[in-house]
């Protein structure tokens, strides 16, 4: 498509007094077809061409009369032509899957939803988790309460140096909460559980019973928990097919294509 073309197609649509939407509501397009052609960044297929002649009253050259250059127009309809970039997953430094779509665009999937971009990498749209969310705002109740329980315990008891394990179980609430949410038990923190076991049994307990052993030797064994856990919910996975992280939601980059 040339610019002459695609300046033919904005003055004809405005001389008949059509929006972008009304013609391709006409056509049975989406308004961002309309828009591609009018800035000359595509071209209508055989049948819009007919459809837009008859519309506008014109013939095919009328429509398509242009002053360019045989070499001009086909260098355009090439690189009209090239072939979409390949799509691809992909897993970021920050553990969040990253779909990659034709053109560019690309989706990001983490705690906070689904976010969609453009190729020039601007948000498109956002896709709250609203359980997650949820999940999230419980956590900082959570946490809000075991910031209080340390206090008011801490100031009656004098269990200062003891009582900071509290701060401990609401990720370790939570992180049971989000595996089921994404039905993937690698979301389970299980570095929080050995360490709150480790100064729970080690420290907490032995300070409030009395004769009870600080039992620090045998009680680092529990971190060896830590990576077992997860080579054993890695290997279930794989052996499930199921991906190491959660499935990527296509959807956002493929309905945009779908409106171009």
């Amino acid at each position: 498509m040339t610019i002459e073309i695609a300046d033919r197609l904005v003055k004809l649509r405005k001389k008949y007094g059509y929006s972008q939407e009304e013609l391709a509501d006409k056509l049975g397009l989406s308004r961002q077809a309309v828009s591609k052609w009018e800035r000359a960044e595509a071209s209508p297929d055989t049948d819009n061409l007919i459809c837009l002649a008859k519309l506008y009253g014109v013939s095919l050259d009328e429509l398509l009369a242009t002053d360019e250059d045989i070499d001009t127009i086909v260098e355009e309809q090439v690189k009209e032509e090239a072939p979409a970039q390949e799509e691809k997953v992909e897993v970021n430094k920050d553990d969040h899957v990253i779909f990659v779509g034709k053109g560019g665009k690309k989706v990001t999937i983490g705690d906070d939803g689904v976010t969609c971009y453009n190729a020039d990498g601007t948000v498109k749209k956002h896709q709250f988790d609203t359980k997650m969310a949820v999940i999230g705002a419980v956590e900082a109740t959570l946490f809000t309460l075991a910031t209080v329980a340390y206090i008011v315990v801490s100031a009656l008891l004098g269990w200062w140096n003891i009582m900071w394990v509290v701060f401990f179980i609401p990720e370790i609430i939570c992180s049971i909460a989000r595996a089921i949410v994404r039905k993937n038990a690698n979301h389970f923190n299980m570095a929080f559980v050995a360490c709150f076991a480790f100064f729970f049994v080690s420290l907490f307990l032995p300070s409030v019973i009395p004769g009870m052993p600080y039992l620090w030797h045998p009680m680092w064994l529990v971190f060896l928990a830590i990576p077992t856990y997860h080579s054993c919910v890695g290997a279930i996975n794989k052996a499930m097919g199921k991906p190491e992280d959660d499935c990527c939601d296509k959807n956002c980059c493929k309905d945009e294509e779908k409106d171009d």
